[in-house]
């Protein structure tokens, strides 16, 4: 991990991916991240949330990509005796972070201005499904439903007639969760300079209204997108479009500079459509675009994708392979960058991650502890804060932590 946030104590009250991946990119940069989960139903409902092929190689990856690299304890905090454990940690935390809706954040007593009154310069890190105004503000949110279907982006991807595709991934969470991490830096800064505490919000909500704000902006001035299906040979651009290889892969052109286009000839060996009259400046391009993407399929149809990555990684203009996850976790660039990294031991890791996109002073982000085990720390860090054994044994037997 780096040490940018190195002595920042964070104490965590969230659950599933959104918030918690906010306290993951903070553990990732250095902060002590403490994780607070409930003593029933087994804590964090992403720890055993259904989903096929959850337990690969004994981690729960889903898990994993919002809580790598944090301390974990169980407390009940609907008693007062374990909100009495929560305000010692709170008194000397510098972070602290929820998702948990209103009427939970106020039956465990967790709402801002309580948590002031034990520490007024705390960063207080609050997620929202849909913000905290209006009538949809007391419901709950999810990524899927509430960043790519009421956000906007399921909307964006969908085709007349047709179901609007799902996310493959969690967009919102991830997304959500990191620009948190951003905030709550800021916030860290401003107390910094003037000794002041802060609430910082996200929403899974706004997330998305964020990712879809250019057509946002479109359609307030008058150009709203409608779904729309566009014969393939009747792209808009032919090279910033997908075409299929041989091996029934796929490779995406994204060359949107035309001095790249004698180039770009040279590389796929087709010399001769730099010259062709058809295809010699953007504009007789996008005319006769349909004969250029018909000699492009061809074209590509002709190697592997394996065979043409080598032939255009040393071009000039701008290109992607679609690769599968796997294909991520080895791919040498990925590599080299610690985009991608081993969790754990680096001789024998846990398993690998791509990490939180950012990195300091040019170095990757560096050694990184998998997530914790339900209530796996509860001793160790209580022990911190001064709750010596015989007080935590009367806390167990009292069930307010396990």
């Amino acid at each position: 991990m780096y040490d940018v946030m190195q002595g920042v104590l964070v104490v965590e009250v969230s659950e599933h991916t959104f918030m918690p991946a906010a306290g993951m990119a903070l553990a990732d940069w250095g902060a002590n991240v403490i994780k607070i989960e409930r003593t029933t139903g087994g804590g964090d409902p992403m720890r055993s949330l259904n989903i096929p092929n959850l337990e690969a190689g004994g981690f729960n990856p889903y898990f994993e990509a919002g809580n790598r690299g944090k301390r974990a304890i169980t407390l009940d905090l609907l008693q007062e005796a374990g909100r009495d454990v929560l305000y010692k940690l709170i008194a000397k935390a510098d972070v602290f972070i929820t998702n948990l809706r209103k009427n939970a954040r106020v039956q465990m007593g967790i709402e801002p201005d309580v948590l002031f009154a034990h520490n007024p310069k705390l960063i207080y890190a609050r997620g929202t499904g849909n913000g905290l105004l209006g009538p949809l503000a007391p419901q709950g949110g999810f990524d899927g439903a509430t960043t790519w279907y009421r956000g906007g982006l399921a909307y964006l991807q969908s085709k007349p007639g047709k179901e609007p595709p799902g996310p493959g991934t969690s967009y919102g969470d991830l997304i959500g969760g990191l620009t948190m991490a951003g905030a709550i830096s800021a916030a860290l800064f401003k107390r910094e300079r003037t000794g002041q505490g802060s609430i910082v919000d996200n929403s899974l909500y706004s997330v998305g209204a964020y990712l879809s704000s250019q057509h946002v902006a479109m359609a307030s001035l008058g150009n709203a997108r409608v779904p729309t299906e566009t014969p393939r040979s009747e792209n808009f651009d032919a090279l910033v479009m997908t075409y299929r290889t041989k091996d029934d892969r796929w490779i995406n052109l994204c060359l949107l500079m035309a001095k790249w286009w004698p180039d770009f000839c040279a590389h796929i060996d087709r010399d001769d459509l730099a010259s062709d009259p058809r295809f010699t400046d953007p504009k007789v391009r996008y005319v006769n675009r349909s004969a250029l993407i018909a000699e492009l399929d061809e074209t590509f149809a002709r190697h592997t994708m394996t065979e043409w990555a080598a032939k255009l990684e040393p071009m000039q203009g701008v290109w992607a392979p679609a690769f599968s996850p796997q294909e991520i976790s080895e791919d040498p660039q990925a590599l080299v960058n610690g985009f991608v990294a081993p969790v754990g031991d680096p001789g024998s890791p846990d398993y690998m991650m791509a990490v939180t996109p950012l990195q300091f002073d040019e170095k990757p982000v560096g050694e990184l502890r998998r997530g914790p085990k339900y209530g796996e720390h509860t001793d160790e860090i209580l022990e911190e804060f001064g709750i010596g054994e015989a007080e935590r044994q009367k806390l167990r037997q009292a069930g307010i932590m396990l």
